[in-house]
């Protein structure tokens, strides 16, 4: 006669394996948290750096926005102006 074999849980083995189990999810969860805030890190670095140059264009805008030269420049190319006895000239548009 076999003796019919038992199925013997080592509880030990099973507890460690469970707490392992339960450290790798931890961990990963963390990981993957990490990475999001990294990923948000380096888009609000862009963003900053974009920012800045934006910044500095619109300094260098500002400036010129004192010199008279520019000033009369812009209204003539842009607005259409012209000094009194002038007679402003518009290409036309080709096709």
């Amino acid at each position: 006669m076999q003796r019919q074999r038992k199925l013997r849980i080592n509880w030990f083995r099973f507890t460690v394996l469970i707490i392992f189990g339960y450290f790798l999810y931890v961990c990963l969860g963390q990981y993957n948290q990490l990475s999001a805030i990294n990923q948000e890190k380096e888009t609000a670095k862009q963003q900053l750096e974009q920012m800045r140059q934006n910044n500095a264009s619109l300094q260098e805008e500002r400036k010129r926005l004192n010199d008279r030269t520019y000033i009369e420049k812009l209204a003539r190319e842009e607005l259409g102006l012209a000094k009194p006895g002038e007679t402003p000239y518009i290409p036309a548009a080709k096709n």
